[in-house]
This record gives C-alpha cells, structure tokens and sequence, in this order.
C-alpha cells in the first residue's frame, strides 16, 4: 500500500495490509484526527520529495510525531530510543479511504481511562 501527506512531499509504503486500527482521544490525537495502524518498523518505507518531514514528542518522550513540514499533515510516529520498540504507527488517514474499508477501529480512551471502549465513538471521539 501506498499513501502520502496532502501535497504528495511524504509518501509511506507499507507492505501488509491491517485488519485493526486505533483511534485515540489523548490529548495529541483527538487535534491530529488520526487512525493508527501499527507495523514493524522494517515494514514501512517513508520517504519526501523535497521539504523535510519534522517530528514532536511530548510527555514521556517514548514517541516521535512526524509531519510534513509543506502541508502539516502527521503521517506517522516512530519509537524514541527510550522506547526500546521495533513497532511504529502509520495515520491511516494518508491513504485512500478506500484502505480502511473492512478494517475494524479500536477506540482508545487515551484522555481518561486509559482503555479501549467498545462503545460508540461519539461519546468520546468528538
């Protein structure tokens, strides 16, 4: 699969498909709108055209938030060293929309409970 930033500078390609994604509502996530899908980090190849991709960690510095530095769109995030993890998460939302088809979302309490809900998004997504 193959998805990019809005003006096509970062372009993802993963080698698998995911049947299982992430929607999260910390205090990241709920502003970045994103779908997580995880993946081995030698899994994924990203690479830019000519503007550089930036990258944000915030609290406990585990994770690097990377966007676009032309369009600002947040394409994926990659472990820190203090992570000490292989796994990385691509948004989702890069790709055709077409990609989430039969994938199921999981819906992360990342703001309060620090669990899935299996409840609607609505209550705690918007």
């Amino acid at each position: 699969m193959q998805g990019s930033c809005h003006c096509g500078n970062v372009i993802i390609d993963v080698s698998t498909k995911v049947n299982l994604a992430t929607s999260c509502n910390c205090s990241l996530c709920h502003r970045y709108g994103a779908i997580w899908g995880y993946f081995e980090m030698a899994q994924v190849n990203v690479a830019h055209r000519s503007a550089s991709v930036q990258s944000y960690k915030h609290g406990d510095e585990y994770l690097d938030f990377h966007h676009c530095t032309r369009c600002g769109c947040i394409t994926h995030y990659t472990p820190t060293e203090k992570a000490e993890s292989t796994r990385m998460a691509v948004n989702l939302r890069m790709f055709d929309k077409t990609v989430l088809q039969g994938v199921e979302v999981r819906y992360f309490d990342g703001a309060d409970t620090w669990e899935f809900k299996a409840q609607s998004a609505d209550r705690y997504f918007i």
